[in-house]
């Protein structure tokens, strides 16, 4: 494919005939092209992960994934995003065991380290939740906040270092906010 711009929407069939090094995303069959993640929102994914895979550990079955999980919002025309952070109760990951490639079952909960230069994340907040996804958080790791999103409900910002972090989609899970962007 000499360009990425055509006259049919796109698919995720197309995707890894794409260059390597970027990250790609579908919206309503449109694609969209970010940069790589920079080490800042690594070190936040990679924060997070770790206290959600602590809380999975004892929640037996349930699972978390990190690193753009792809995952089908849509199918005519196409909507794929790429998850920083998804999280599985036991109940959904049943449904996913064994799949390879995108997800085609929402998660209980998906996270998003926010990056200003990405101008739709209010978007990708209401497709997910459209979509099924029951909890969306996004982190902030400039403001040190973290917003939490759930359908037909006025959004739960957290911004005190203090302030416990919980939800009803996990369960027990119950840590302060400091946890997830502190460098300890």
């Amino acid at each position: 494919m000499s360009s990425l711009t055509k006259n049919r929407p796109w698919t995720a069939g197309e995707l890894d005939r794409l260059p390597r090094g970027w990250r790609y995303e579908i919206d309503e069959g449109e694609l969209v092209i970010l940069a790589p993640a920079g080490h800042r929102h690594a070190r936040m994914v990679a924060r997070i992960t770790s206290v959600l895979e602590t809380f999975c550990a004892v929640h037996q079955g349930s699972e978390v994934d990190s690193g753009e999980v792809g995952v089908y919002l849509g199918t005519d025309p196409e909507t794929l995003r790429g998850a920083d952070i998804v999280y599985f109760s036991p109940e959904r990951a049943q449904q996913i065991a064994g799949d390879i490639g995108f997800v085609h079952v929402p998660p209980d909960l998906v996270v998003e380290v926010h990056d200003p230069p990405e101008p739709d994340i209010a978007r990708k907040v209401q497709q997910y939740l459209a979509a099924g996804v029951r909890s969306v958080w996004v982190a902030d790791p400039a403001a040190q906040t973290l917003a939490m999103h759930r359908a037909a409900e006025t959004p739960v910002v957290l911004s005190d270092p203090h302030a416990l972090v919980a939800d009803p989609v996990l369960p027990g899970f119950a840590v302060p906010l400091t946890k997830l962007f502190s460098r300890g």
